[in-house]
């Protein structure tokens, strides 16, 4: 009997000192879920690319003053691996002014390319604003980028109009970090937008590749958003 209970009261040791581990030294996590600052820029878009289609130009504008008050700037550190990168010229613009522009009728998407330009000129400020980048990816196949991150990582896909993407999403570092978070639904049909958060370690630079598959059956623009 004492025996028995001797067994026992290790077995309970053992498994509070496993959840007591497990509190203290959590592995990375994955999640759907992201902050409202985040989720705020990735509704702007969404709402920027439902009323590019039926030219309301009052979401437009209300949008793209949204985005400014979230102080969205260009994600310039995000860097494309492809060769060649398609012209965005005909496409929707995830951009303030390309916004605006759209919003007083002009005839905005012939300049897409330049917009998108102008928009990588006005730099990447401070830690805690919202990074967005206007993407091209064509019909049926991905695109892949990389970027350097710390910490807390969340990470958004918008496509425009008829778009259908799924993301892949590979991280690295120095240190032997090697895992994945890539979507697990829908990922042959593809989704309007996506979006994760996981975490990452902070005392060390980690680099982040994002493959974004083109799952429809035309060239789309779409718009990455990250923390």
């Amino acid at each position: 009997m004492k025996r028995i209970a001797f067994l026992f009261l290790i077995t309970v040791l053992i498994h509070s000192f496993t959840l007591s581990a497990q509190v203290e030294c959590p592995d990375t996590t994955e999640a759907e879920d992201v902050t409202d600052v985040i989720q705020d820029a990735i509704d702007a878009c969404i709402a920027i690319r439902d009323a590019a289609v039926v030219g309301d130009s009052a979401v437009l504008m209300q949008s793209a003053q949204e985005l400014r008050a979230n102080n969205v700037v260009n994600f310039n550190s995000l860097r494309c691996k492809d060769d060649t990168i398609g012209s965005l010229n005909g496409h929707l613009v995830f951009d303030e002014a390309f916004v605006d522009s759209l919003a007083n009728g002009r005839d905005i998407y012939r300049y897409a390319d330049d917009m998108n330009r102008s928009a990588a000129h006005r730099g990447q400020t401070a830690n805690g604003t919202i990074l967005t980048k206007t993407c091209f990816v064509k019909a049926g196949k991905s695109t892949r980028y990389t970027f350097a991150s710390k910490g807390h990582q969340e990470l958004a896909v918008v496509a425009e109009s008829g778009g259908l993407v799924t993301m892949k999403i590979h991280v690295t570092n120095n240190n032997g970090l090697d895992k994945r978070y890539d979507d697990t639904r829908d990922v042959k049909k593809g989704r309007p937008q996506r979006k994760t958060a996981f975490d990452l370690p902070n005392n060390r630079r980690n680099t982040i590749e994002l493959e974004v598959i083109n799952c429809s059956n035309r060239d789309i623009s779409l718009v990455v958003i990250s923390n």
